[in-house]
Formats: structure tokens, C-alpha cells, sequence
């Protein structure tokens, strides 16, 4: 839903940060002699991120004598973990971005693998596969992972559907006002990117999320239309919500420009179906 920047450190300063928190010398040399391979992996990803072909990463129980709990560990004891050896770096990442931009609206909490490490381990610590998220969005993703580029959910590092809209919605009148959202990327997209949109959409509940926020904010607005329709008629009414329609243009997906495009095209709304919204 929003770009980010890539992570300015290295896959190899995050590696090197967790082996030297490693206790048990065992695995210290265990997790040497597998660092050269997991940088191969985590420029693998980098290149296929740019590709928009994450898909193509199979899924790994081990890598060398390091087991799948060894890798996951990696990040649970060492980047996540309050006095973990590599905490600095979870914390950058984690301060990226105020805004989760998984769905722009939830507030960054926590760090989501963009392929799960419960699947790909030997991603765990790529500095690239870890997102600033909301809890909704972490929680909502779990373990999900593609089998196919359609299935690719959007990516922050990579990807940028931000400068046409796909999202859409419709004011269901039945009862107080509500706003349904939907997918509608436009015609002129490829078959993948409107399956790519498409599976975002489902996997982090966007549908939702929208929903749920644009029928609070609702209640907000029956008493200054009521004035506006008062005092000026429907014309007044119409223009505030063309003006609130054009106060987000520049994030043309956001729930907030959807909303309003969708009230001002609708004649009934504006000539005073708006009091149907719950005081």
C-alpha cells in the first residue's frame, strides 16, 4: 500500500551481530560456516524482489548443520528480543515507518516476515524480508506465503501500486450508510499485478480494515452536512466532499479518498441521506 526505502545496513553486519550474541560455541562455528551461504540467500531475494518473483523461494527445514529452530532462533533471541545482540537493527527498521504500510492506517509495532520464517528460516534475519507492520496486518498475514506471482502480496521494498487507483467502493444505503470496498485495479493492468492486488487486499483484510474505519469516521460528518445542507442546500454538501475527496489525492487508495469519491457521486447521500448516519 506504501513504499519504503530498503534497509541501509547489510544482510552480513545483521549475520555477524547475531553470531557474536551466540553463547554455545558450537553453534557460533555451526552458523560461520553458513553465513557465506545465507548471503548468497539474502542476494537471492534482493534480486527476485526486484523481479517480483519472491514465489520462486522454496521452503527449508535446515541449511549446512544449522537447524530450522537454530535460524528462527536467530531472530527471536538475537534481533527481537529487547537485549538482543542485534536489537539496533530491528529498532531501525521497526522506526521506518510510523504508519504500517502494509495497509496505511495501523500504527508500526512490530516487524512482519514477508515470507514467514516458519516456512523460509533461512530468511529470518534478511534485513530486506522484514516489514514494519501493525498488529493487524502481522496477525492477519500469519504464516501466508505465495505459490505463484499472482499470489505475491505487495511488498514495500519493491513494489509501488501507488499511483493508480484499484480500490473502490460502494455506499450501501440499506439501513445507516456503510461503505463496502473492493478491488477494481484498472483495465489496462496485466493479469498479475490485478491477482497481486487482489490477494493483498485479502490477506491483510483491507475490505475490513476500510470498512471499519470509514463507518466511524462517518458519524463524524452528519452534523456539519446538516448545517451545510441547511444553510446552503446540497450544492454546499457536495463541494465539502469533493474538497475532502481531493484532500487525499495523493494517496488515491487510502480509505479516506475512497470514502469521499464514492459519498459525492451518490445523489442520495447528498440530498440528505446523510441523516441516516447514527448520531
Amino acid at each position: 500500500m506504501r513504499t519504503l526505502p530498503k534497509p541501509t545496513f547489510s544482510y552480513a553486519e545483521v549475520i555477524d551481530a547475531c553470531i557474536l550474541g551466540t553463547k554455545d560455541l558450537g553453534l557460533e562455528a555451526r552458523l560461520r560456516s553458513i553465513e557465506g551461504s545465507l548471503g548468497v540467500t539474502a542476494s537471492t531475494y534482493d534480486a527476485r524482489g526486484a523481479t517480483q518473483s519472491l514465489y520462486l523461494f522454496q521452503q527449508v527445514t535446515s541449511v549446512g548443520a544449522v537447524t530450522k529452530d537454530e535460524l528462527e532462533a536467530m531472530y527471536s533471541t538475537h534481533l527481537s528480543a529487547t537485549r538482543g545482540s542485534a536489537r539496533k537493527y530491528y529498532n531501525a527498521i521497526r522506526s521506518s515507518s510510523a504508519k504500517c504500510p502494509l495497509c496505511g492506517i495501523g500504527t508500526v509495532t512490530v516487524l512482519d516476515h514477508h515470507l514467514p520464517k516458519s516456512k523460509y528460516p533461512d530468511l529470518a534475519i534478511c534485513p530486506t524480508n522484514l516489514i514494519p507492520a501493525c498488529d493487524f496486518c502481522n496477525n492477519a498475514k500469519k504464516a501466508k506465503s505465495p505459490n505463484a506471482m499472482g499470489e505475491q502480496s505487495l511488498h514495500p521494498y519493491y513494489d509501488d501500486f501507488s499511483q493508480e487507483q484499484w480500490i473502490s467502493a460502494s455506499l450501501n444505503v440499506v439501513g445507516p450508510p456503510t461503505l463496502e470496498y473492493f478491488v477494481s485495479p484498472p483495465s489496462h493492468w496485466d493479469e498479475t499485478s490485478k491477482q497481486r492486488v487482489a490477494r493483498h487486499f485479502s490477506v491483510v483484510k483491507l475490505g475490513y480494515n476500510y470498512m471499519t474505519n470509514a463507518t466511524d469516521d462517518m458519524v463524524t460528518l452528519r452534523s456539519p452536512l446538516n448545517r451545510m445542507y441547511t444553510n446552503k442546500g446540497p450544492d454546499a454538501v457536495r463541494q465539502y466532499l469533493a474538497d475532502e475527496a481531493s484532500r487525499y489525492i495523493g494517496r488515491v487508495n487510502s480509505w479516506q479518498h475512497v470514502m469521499y469519491q464514492t459519498l459525492v457521486k451518490n445523489e442520495q447521500f447528498i440530498n440528505g441521506g446523510f441523516y441516516e448516519i447514527p448520531v
